[in-house]
């Protein structure tokens, strides 16, 4: 099954990084956010999300981030600064720590499919699970 994947970074370099990483695994890329306003447009098209911490418009990441869970959305955290959201988010799976590798991009979107079909699922190495 194709899933619908929104990216919220505000690196085009990095989002684009990703989302050829999302293509190559067989699912779609519904729109690259570089901020809460954009990406709340996102809501009702999309299964997956990976979001940044820091944005265009300031450290937002983990508000949008807790919004889109609330949409029924998989949403992983994806940030250099994992220790701003050591805490966890709320519906949030987990944080993954940048710069990834080619394989653990991969190997996250598989998770987060994973996660989407209801299966645990194994989490990549440097994926820190919220719960």
């Amino acid at each position: 099954m194709e899933y619908r994947f929104l990216i919220v970074e505000d690196s085009l370099l990095v989002a684009m990084d990703i989302e050829d990483a999302v293509h190559r695994s067989g699912h779609d890329v519904v729109g690259i956010a570089p901020d809460m306003t954009v990406a709340l447009n996102y809501t009702r098209e999309t299964d997956i999300a990976f979001v940044d911490v820091r944005l265009a418009d300031g450290e937002t990441g983990p508000e949008i981030a807790k919004t889109l869970a609330e949409f029924g959305i998989v949403v992983i955290m994806i940030t250099g600064n994992p220790g701003l959201v050591a805490s966890g988010v709320s519906g949030v799976v987990g944080v993954m720590a940048k710069p990834m590798t080619d394989q653990a991009s991969m190997d996250l979107i598989q998770f987060a499919v994973d996660r989407k079909n209801g299966r645990a699922g194994t989490p990549p190495a440097r994926l820190r699970l919220f719960h």
